[in-house]
């Protein structure tokens, strides 16, 4: 959840299985592929990460290069995030974070708590921070899948159709500037090219308000109501204000993995990605 301290995040999820099982999907480069990366490796062995060791964490289209900072075994385990980006226009942008991830038995059950730090009022920060934590809202839902039935949900967690934009939850001063006060809803800081918002007219600036009939006050209530049109094929109408006036339009959601993230690092290079999309903003 996002916390009242805004240079934080914090998730917990409670797990029926064995504290070892739920540590190993922690601490180690097999662990972390089974439910959420597509690409882990440490500096030292294939065993649990131990403090001081470099590990390689790539998940779709996003690199991190972390430095295990604690373990202390079966409770907790910090990483220094070093996050890596790459954006639908082939752009790339590096931050900096600190993930803990804390277990703590609870009767029958063991609790998972998820603690991301280091976030800043910085516009680009606000965007991750509002990520991080539905990020890991889906992934700790995934693990839970994962040891309690044996499924892998993943493709359908982060699967959802886009828009093709960079959002956040709008301030209630850029509110108050678009004369949307009492509104809420998403700032658009970019609309990406080749994208559904794009082809639709949406610009940089605009506050989106609502997809369909669900209102999106959040980032969250974005990502739900995205959520909610899994698998349909139906245009979408988007409701949103650009200076002070209310507007509608139509859109073909999209499901390429320019705008899910849901590449294969295994099979293609992010440099290639990153050229490909590059070329493709060109045109």
């Amino acid at each position: 959840m996002l916390t009242n301290d805004p240079t934080r995040t914090v998730n917990a999820v409670y797990i029926e299985a064995p504290i070892e099982q739920i540590w190993d999907c922690l601490s180690t480069p097999s662990g972390w592929n089974s439910y959420l990366s597509d690409i882990a490796a440490s500096s030292e062995s294939a065993g649990p990460f131990r403090e001081g060791e470099e590990i390689e964490l790539v998940i779709g289209e996003l690199t991190n290069h972390a430095l295990c900072a604690e373990v202390i075994e079966f409770r907790r385990i910090a990483l220094e995030d070093h996050f890596k980006a790459l954006f639908p226009d082939g752009s790339e942008w590096t931050y900096r974070l600190k993930t803990t991830f804390s277990l703590e038995p609870v009767e029958h059950m063991v609790k998972v708590t998820v603690e991301v730090e280091g976030f800043t009022d910085d516009e680009m920060l606000q965007w991750v921070r509002e990520g991080t934590e539905v990020g890991w809202r889906q992934s700790l839902f995934n693990l839970k899948c994962m040891l309690e039935l044996g499924i892998d949900v993943r493709n359908n967690i982060f699967g959802y159709p886009r828009l093709g934009i960079f959002n956040y939850t709008a301030s209630p001063e850029q509110l108050k500037a678009l004369n949307a006060e009492g509104t809420g809803g998403n700032y658009l800081k970019e609309v990406f090219p080749n994208g559904p918002a794009a082809a639709s007219g949406l610009q940089p600036g605009d506050l989106l308000t609502h997809i369909g009939a669900e209102p999106v006050p959040t980032y969250y209530r974005l990502v739900k109501a995205l959520s909610g049109h899994y698998g349909k094929k139906e245009p979408v109408e988007l409701a949103y204000i650009r200076c002070g006036s209310r507007r509608t339009a139509r859109v073909h959601l999209s499901y390429e993995d320019q705008f899910t993230g849901l590449i294969d690092p295994t099979s293609v290079s992010l440099e290639e990605v990153a050229e490909d999309r590059k070329r493709k903003a060109r045109l």
